[in-house]
């Protein structure tokens, strides 16, 4: 079932980290990377911005990216490595969460959502 259209549903990529960076340590990432040899982890804020708008691009995403602050704040609260899944109900709870990517559970997710969508409204 497509969410798309849905007033109710608000998904977004939280980039997080470079979980694989090409490189620890050098003079910094490239100002245009071209690709995932070119990230590396990163120093700065803008470091992460650049890596999480060449993710966007590379994985030609359409969904907003939302990018977590440099000590981590979202990757906490919602264990958001690796590239897991998490559906937050409207009160801030985490209602769902699976880690990927051979973790992923879309069928179980999709459950969870259906179940808070056809609750009454508050």
């Amino acid at each position: 079932m497509s969410y798309k259209n849905n007033p109710k549903v608000a998904m977004f990529l939280v980039y997080v980290r470079e979980i694989h960076p090409a490189r620890e340590t050098g003079e910094g990432p490239p100002k245009n990377p071209q690709g995932p040899g070119d990230i590396v982890q990163h120093k700065t804020m803008d470091d992460r911005i650049v890596a999480a708008s060449a993710c966007a691009k590379g994985l030609n995403l359409t969904l907003p990216v939302l990018i977590d602050s440099m000590d981590g704040v979202a990757e906490k609260a919602y264990r958001g490595v690796p590239a897991a899944t998490a559906i937050v109900d409207l009160d801030g709870n985490l209602v769902f969460h699976s880690e990927g990517p051979n973790g992923v559970q879309p069928k179980e997710a999709e459950k969870v959502l259906r179940r808070l969508l056809d609750q009454p409204a508050k």
